[in-house]
């Protein structure tokens, strides 16, 4: 029996980029900014295609983070077009072709503090779709139940997302091992897969799902599309959520499943119309405000970006300037990258640029990575949180009697706390405690 797949994964509708943006242009006039509308014409995008597929594919799975908001960074739900766009592509997309949608719950579009889901609301409105939300986690836990969907010739075994530190706070990460290996076993020849939200970056993606013996795993959180291990993939994300994800391909996949057999998996890649640039630029010791300004000019000509105002193809700009001037302060270069942006994003402006942020790194010697933490929803993507607010206070005049690595050690787990990567009291005899 063979059984083929669609899976997507990480659309965050109701995205919106706001830090660097130009201001007064929009996706939708009234109804949504330009950026923002990038992912729902995305996500239109990703259905248009699953439904041209042939031969077609018998369901569709989408492992979690349908919604940007609500997080526990950003309680508001998402603005209406993001449930809007939801409601209208899954309804049109499953009356055209008969095909069954199944959304798990990821840690974006979740309530930490309600027991409610907006995936129950979109469920009600959309005949043909199917969800697992947190909740239905958590009563099939202490159940002792299966969290399964079934359909014609194919069992999907549901792992909505579960914050690992809660469960290790709460006594239960030996509890929740023994119900999967207990509970969430198949039970039938036929084939049978999972669909989880979690990485191993942050704990929330459980070893014991791999030992199940699950045909296909469908993994969501991560957004770089690509391959876990033997029978298990990331989707990634359809659009580009943060800078640094523009040197991934993004699309979706097509799995074709046989029970017992590897399953064959075809990534199916996207187009992009916008521009997306992660640059970095140099600062020489000798450079001045004006050299360096020009040397941000030359970037733009030489990616193609001065040219006439166009909303569809409108760059988003981050660049990391990495190394100092002898002759330049972390002010002057701040004021003058300020009146910069003014300068690209203004209504008369010679350049085609929807969004321009940057980030300052006073050492060339340190590689430039990805996010330390990639929750954080900012444009500007703290690379190194203890690096970024020591390079910050070199800015200051900090008094001598003052412990400028306390200030960063403070600084850093507040943060932490901020994002929902530590618990417990924010005081200096726990920060004095971590450091034992």
């Amino acid at each position: 029996m063979n059984v083929r797949v669609a899976h997507i994964s990480d659309t965050h509708l109701g995205t919106r980029p706001r830090t660097g943006v130009r201001y007064n242009v929009w996706g939708q006039e009234m109804r949504s900014q330009l950026l923002e509308n990038d992912f729902y014409e995305r996500f239109k995008e990703l259905f248009d295609k699953i439904s041209e597929l042939d031969p077609p594919v018998d369901l569709v799975v989408h492992s979690g983070d349908l919604y940007n908001s609500p997080w526990e960074g950003n309680p508001s739900q998402p603005p209406v077009v993001a449930q809007e766009t939801a409601i209208t592509v899954l309804q049109n997309f499953i009356e055209k072709t008969g095909i069954p949608v199944l959304i798990i719950e990821g840690n974006h579009g979740l309530y930490r503090l309600l027991e409610v889901s907006l995936l129950d609301t979109l469920k009600l409105a959309v005949p043909g779709l199917e969800v697992a939300t947190q909740q239905d986690l958590k009563q099939a836990v202490k159940d002792g139940e299966p969290l399964v969907r079934s359909y014609d010739n194919l069992d999907v075994y549901c792992f909505p997302f579960m914050d690992s530190a809660v469960l290790k706070s709460a006594g239960l990460t030996a509890s929740f091992d023994d119900w999967i290996t207990s509970h969430q076993s198949r039970v039938r020849s036929r084939p049978s897969i999972a669909v989880a939200h979690g990485m191993d970056l942050d704990e929330t993606l459980f070893k014991s799902i791999f030992s199940m013996d699950y045909d296909y795993i469908a993994l969501g959180h991560d957004h770089h599309q690509h391959q876990q291990s033997k029978g298990a993939w990331y989707a990634g994300s359809p659009e580009r959520w943060r800078f640094d994800e523009t040197r991934h391909d993004k699309g979706f996949l097509v799995i074709d499943i046989e029970a017992g057999s590897e399953p064959v998996v075809t990534p199916q890649v996207l187009e992009f119309d916008r521009l997306i640039l992660n640059e970095k630029l140099t600062i020489d010791k000798d450079d001045t405000v004006e050299s360096i300004t020009d040397k941000v000019y030359s970037l733009f000509d030489k990616k193609g970006v001065k040219t006439d105002w166009n909303p569809t193809t409108a760059a988003r700009i981050r660049l990391v300037f990495e190394g100092k001037a002898t002759r330049v302060s972390s002010f002057d270069l701040g004021m003058a990258l300020e009146a910069l942006r003014i300068k690209i994003l203004a209504k008369d402006s010679a350049y085609n640029v929807a969004q321009f942020v940057w980030q300052v790194k006073q050492s060339v010697d340190e590689e430039f990575t990805a996010a330390s933490y990639p929750e954080i929803e900012s444009e500007y993507l703290i690379q190194d949180p203890e690096e970024d607010f020591q390079a910050y206070l070199g800015t200051l005049e900090i008094d001598k009697t003052l412990d400028t690595d306390l200030l960063t050690k403070i600084a850093v787990r507040a943060l932490e706390h901020a994002v929902g990567k530590r618990e417990g009291r924010l005081n200096s005899e726990s920060i004095m405690e971590d450091e034992k």
